[in-house]
Formats: C-alpha cells, sequence, structure tokens
C-alpha cells in the first residue's frame, strides 16, 4: 500500500484487470527425416525456400524427400517452418575432411578442413590453397566442387595468413563465414611455431664503420608480434665508447638496443627480446615469443642523419630477411590433378531409425511450442504392418496436444477400396490426417539439352503440398475454415498417380482418406478434410474442429499464465471470465464458430457454485469451463429439386 505522509496531489496508475490473450500461430510446420546435409539433431527455423538451400543445400537427388517436401510446401503457401536432420546413431555419422601439410621441413600436418556437417555430401567438396611468390605469407583457400571434372570455385577466402592475431587468419575467416567446411589446427602444430625473426643486412668490413659513433637522437621504430609500434632512441646519456672495430662495436650496439627494447614493456614478448651481431658482420633481432603471431617488424626513423634502422642496415631499402613465427606452419600450395583440387573424404551416415525419432521428438521438439503441423518426409505407410516412426510422431501429438502429423499413404498401392485402408493399419488418433494419392511434379534434374536420359517427372508424397496449403488457408480465412475445396488448387503439380473418382472416395471418406483430385476447370485439389478418428470419435472427425480446439487451447493457456498465484476469490473469477470472454468474441465475430448470437456461439463459465467447490478452493483450484459451438464443413451439400405443379 502506498504511504501519504505529506499534503498534497497524488497521481497512481491502477491496473484495469485487462490481460488480452493473444492467439497462437497456427501453420508453423516441422520436417523431420533424413537430409544429405545440414545441422543434426537441432530444429532449424527457416523462413522461405532460400533459406532451406543455405542451410541444407538445394534438392540432391530425385531421391531427396526432405527436398522435394520443402520446396513443395513453400510452393504452396508455406510459411515459417522448422526443418530438423536425423541420423542414425548407431554407428555415428562422420564429417568428411582432408588435412593440409605445412611448408617447413618436417613438420607435416598443420591444417584439418572439414565438411561442415556430417554425410557423404563432403566427399563432394573439393579444396584448393593457392600461394603468392614467397617470402609473402599468405594465400588463397577455394573451396568448390567438380562439374564435368573441372573445378569450379563456390567459395573463395584471399589473402589468409596463419596469424591468430590477424583479421585473416584463417580459422577466423573460414570458420565465421563457410557454408561449406570448418577449419582447425593439426596436432601439434603449435610446436611448429618458431620466433620471428629479422635479419639485417651485411654491415660492411671497414674497421672504421663504428668509428663516429651512435649520433645523438638516432632512433628507429620496432613491432613485436603485432603488439604495436613503439619508438627506441640513443641519447646523450647512451655511453658506447666504439673503439672502430666491427665486432666488438656491434656486440655493444646490439646489446644496448636489446636493453632499451627490454624496458619499453613488461610484457614477455618485449623482456625475452633478443639482438645479436654475428660473425658476417649482421644484426639478428628474435621476438621474445614462439606463436603464431611472432614476428619483428622495424621502421624508419625520422631522417637520414638520425635513422638508426637504415645505419644498422635493418631499414626496408637494405632488405633485410623478415622470418614470421608462423612460416613453417603455412600450408602448401594445393592444386591437385589437372588443377582439380583435393577431395574431401571419410564421410559418412546411416538413415535414422524409430529410436532416432523418439529421441527428438521427447527432448528437442517437445520445446518448440509453436509448432503445430508434422511432416515426416520419406516415411510413409507400409502396404501392411504399420509404421512404428509415424506411431511415434502421433504419440508425440497426442501428448503435446497442440499439432498434428500429416501421414503419407504407401507410394504404390490404388486404394479403391476400404479393404486395402484396413490393410494399411491406420492409427484413428484425432491428431493424425492422411491425404491420397501421391502427386507427380516436375522433374529438377530433367533438361531437354543437358539431361535428356532422366524422367520429365517425379512422384512425391502428398502431406507436403497439404501441409502448405494448410498455412496458405489459416492466413487467408483462419484455422477453422477446412483446407479443401476450390481454392486449394494445388501449385506444381504435373498428375496424380492414381485417379480418384466418386465411387473410389465413396470408399475413402468414410475411412478418414483424404483424397486429392482433378476437377474439370479446378485442376488438382484438396477434396477432404477428415481425421483419421472419422469412426472411433466422430466428435472430431473434421480437420477444422480440431485444430480450432488446439488453437483455442494454446491461446488461452498462454494468456492466463498471469493467473498463477493470484488470490483465489471473486475478483480473480471475474478477470479470467473478462478476458476469456473478450478473447472467444473476438472469434466469434471472426466467424470461427456457429451461431447467430454470441450466447449460442460460446461460453466462459467460473466461479464458486458453477465451476468450483469450497474444496476445490482449498486444494488450490481455479476451473474455468469454456464452450464453442465449432464450424463444421459443409462436407454434403445437397439440392433437392422438386416439380412445382401448376395451380388451377
Amino acid at each position: 500500500m502506498p504511504a501519504y505522509l505529506h499534503p498534497g496531489v497524488y497521481v497512481e496508475e491502477i491496473p484495469s484487470g485487462v490481460k488480452p490473450i493473444e492467439a497462437v500461430g497456427t501453420s508453423i510446420a516441422a520436417f523431420v527425416g533424413e537430409i544429405r546435409k545440414g545441422p543434426i539433431g537441432e530444429p532449424v527455423l527457416i523462413h522461405s525456400w532460400d533459406d532451406y538451400e543455405k542451410t541444407f543445400g538445394p534438392i540432391a537427388s530425385s531421391e531427396d524427400t526432405m527436398g522435394l517436401a520443402v520446396s513443395a510446401y513453400y510452393l504452396n503457401g508455406g510459411r515459417d517452418a522448422y526443418i530438423a536432420r536425423l541420423v542414425s546413431t548407431d554407428p555415428p555419422a562422420a564429417a568428411s575432411s582432408s588435412k593440409l601439410q605445412g611448408e617447413g621441413a618436417g613438420v607435416g600436418d598443420v591444417l584439418i578442413i572439414t565438411a561442415a556437417s556430417d554425410g557423404t555430401w563432403g566427399n563432394e567438396v573439393y579444396i584448393k590453397i593457392k600461394k603468392i611468390t614467397p617470402p609473402d605469407l599468405n594465400f588463397t583457400l577455394e573451396v568448390g566442387h567438380l562439374k564435368q571434372n573441372e573445378f569450379v570455385a563456390d567459395e573463395i577466402f584471399g589473402n589468409l595468413n596463419m596469424d591468430a592475431n590477424s583479421d585473416n587468419y584463417i580459422l577466423t575467416r573460414v570458420n565465421n563465414t563457410s557454408q561449406l567446411v570448418t577449419v582447425s589446427l593439426a596436432g601439434g602444430v603449435s610446436s611448429h611455431y618458431q620466433k620471428g625473426t629479422l635479419t639485417g643486412a651485411a654491415m660492411e668490413s671497414d674497421a672504421d664503420v663504428f668509428s663516429t659513433g651512435i649520433k645523438d637522437n638516432m632512433s628507429l621504430s620496432i613491432n613485436l608480434d603485432g603488439l604495436g609500434v613503439n619508438r627506441v632512441t640513443f641519447g646523450t646519456a647512451d655511453s658506447l665508447s666504439l673503439a672502430g672495430n666491427n665486432k666488438d662495436d656491434g656486440e655493444k650496439v646490439a646489446d644496448a638496443l636489446q636493453q632499451k627494447v627490454n624496458a619499453i614493456s613488461q610484457q614477455d614478448t618485449y623482456q625475452k627480446f633478443q639482438c645479436q651481431y654475428t660473425s658476417d658482420r649482421k644484426f639478428v633481432l628474435t621476438s621474445g615469443t614462439k606463436s603464431s603471431s611472432s614476428s619483428v617488424t622495424i621502421y624508419d626513423g625520422d631522417g637520414a642523419d638520425t635513422d638508426l634502422a637504415r645505419f644498422l642496415k635493418l631499414d626496408s631499402t637494405a632488405n633485410p630477411a623478415s622470418v614470421h613465427g608462423s612460416a613453417n606452419v603455412v600450408p602448401r600450395e594445393l592444386t591437385g590433378i589437372s588443377g582439380q583440387g583435393m577431395p574431401l573424404e571419410g564421410g559418412s551416415y546411416s538413415k535414422p531409425a524409430s529410436k532416432e525419432y523418439k529421441t527428438f521428438f521427447s527432448t528437442k521438439l517437445k520445446k518448440i511450442p509453436d509448432v503445430s503441423i508434422i511432416v515426416l518426409p520419406g516415411q510413409n505407410m507400409p502396404q501392411t504392418g504399420g509404421n512404428t516412426i509415424i506411431d511415434e510422431a502421433l504419440t508425440h501429438a497426442e501428448e503435446t496436444k497442440s499439432r498434428m502429423v500429416i501421414i503419407d499413404p504407401p507410394p504404390d498401392v490404388e486404394l479403391d477400396q476400404g479393404a486395402k485402408v484396413d490393410q494399411i493399419g491406420l492409427s484413428t488418433s484425432t491428431y493424425g490426417v492422411l491425404y491420397y494419392p501421391w502427386v507427380r511434379v516436375t522433374n529438377p534434374f530433367y533438361n531437354v539439352d543437358t539431361n535428356p536420359n532422366v524422367d520429365k517427372t517425379l512422384t512425391i508424397a502428398p502431406s507436403a503440398f497439404a501441409a502448405g496449403m494448410w498455412s496458405k488457408i489459416d492466413s487467408r480465412r483462419g484455422v477453422w475454415k477446412a483446407p479443401a475445396g476450390l481454392e486449394t488448387s494445388l501449385s506444381g503439380v504435373s498428375g496424380l498417380k492414381f485417379i480418384v473418382g466418386d465411387g473410389d472416395q465413396d470408399q475413402l471418406n468414410p475411412m478418414g482418406v483424404n483424397c486429392l483430385r482433378k476437377l474439370p476447370g479446378a485442376g488438382p485439389v484438396i477434396w477432404g478434410s477428415r481425421t483419421l478418428s472419422t469412426r472411433a470419435n466422430p466428435e472430431w472427425r473434421y480437420v477444422p474442429v480440431r485444430r480450432t480446439a488446439i488453437f483455442i487451447e494454446q491461446s488461452i493457456y498462454n494468456g492466463i499464465q498471469w493467473a498463477v498465484f493470484e488470490p483465489n476469490d471473486h475478483r480473480l473469477w471475474s478477470s479470467l471470465r473478462l478476458n476469456i470472454d473478450s478473447f472467444m468474441n473476438g472469434l466469434f465475430r471472426s466467424g470461427a464458430f456457429q451461431g447467430e448470437k454470441a450466447s449460442d456461439a460460446y461460453f466462459v463459465r467460473c466461479g464458486l457454485g458453477d465451476t468450483m467447490t469450497q474444496g476445490d478452493i482449498d486444494r488450490g483450484q481455479v476451473l474455468v469451463i469454456v464452450g464453442f459451438a465449432p464450424l463444421k464443413p459443409a462436407e454434403f451439400v445437397i439440392v433437392r429439386i422438386q416439380q412445382k405443379i401448376a395451380q388451377q
């Protein structure tokens, strides 16, 4: 309670008690099954066919059931979808890879190039390493494939190096951007890194080279391991009594320069920096570290008279030999036989079994509440005996009570009588829907010029077409509209595998088999909207009734979470009635229910003596009862015609 301690005007905000319930999505599909490439066991949300291709690749072949299904889904109005790639865990899948050797003598393998995901698709990936003329340590990695035995680059990464502190470090560049491969260091690579060194040009042999001594304010700039440029200056306080003897004087200068660099910073690189004067009259500067970024870089001073770098033959004009710490582990040039590059090898995977599907449903898909449609490309009902994977999906749907499974019939069985449907062994779950027959589509691999010897059409399962149409009708009309009728004209369909006539559908419709039919003037359309519970549970006979119930249940469930732990009295009950009634009334006005008046279309009840007893309240329970009169499709439109008898 607020405290009023001094006289004045107090302005307070009072909650209205209105907490609107938001409608949940009803058209997000989950495609679960076998795919050649892509992340394994993790549902990936996509929004378009382009998104699918970026992650899982284009349609790989006429046997690519997942690619063909997702393509059909988006072609027929599909929107968002989760794609889940499953593989067998026994034996486990493996990714294709290849090792690259380093330039240094005795170094061996320095890099491992691995396909971005497990599977045999990686065996078709080829790589090239192109080098720039030494001593440049940069190189180019090309990743591609063979087309008519010629290398075609799909990704090119230029100016790569082995410097872990560089923006062009190969692990950083490739692993952050490549869709095809990942790069890692081969075992023991770190032991092959050498200390970065810079060897200056040879000093003259004349004895009086140092006779003039180091001039006052002579300086140079040095950068160790790319840590930053620092200036080193010799002033009047530096007493270097040089006698004009090359070796002695050179060692004195080397020792003085080393001490000055050591004093620049407390970092190990500077503390361990070394400068030596060799017997062949060269200054050799060595970094204090042995890493991928180890290097010594010297810059000219301010001018000719005070330029210590030039005086000591360490400047760039003297062309000193600089060896980077990563020089030993730069990969060798690799172009392959006839310029084809080198293929990755060793990729493998096996088809997932029912245990992989069951694990995915219970551990991953269960945690994604917005999925409302499940499609299982590559999994269809056999002619006899049933399908345990489809059974696992239906069990999952019944447990979550928030999604439906679209099932495919046997591909080569003509269901022209009810007895054949009985042999399939279909479940009678209210969360299962089956469409028949399979659909003919244009073969994406047929080309009259380049590939004329393949079939012009392919036969694919109908479930993805239905899923896309569900999404399309939901956005146009609402989840309560049956996804069937003339407005469900299917796109991308060149024909149906079996022709369904009126007599055939007389057998199939009562058994919950929804037919795809080719109607005059309309083309192929969905001509049925029943669940598999047609006979077992006729209350949930129709697809829109079951989906509308799921929609209402999930929306209310999400929308009244605020009520948990609120005081359980008439104020809470009234607020629940108000908010749920407002949501249901909005649906009524949108045409989701039967009834001319709201009181005929739905009701919301919550209160002591109505939905609850004092015992319920004592147990901490609030009971709300919501009823609605669902719209049912006009499945049979009957027109009765009668002759009018002439009146006298």
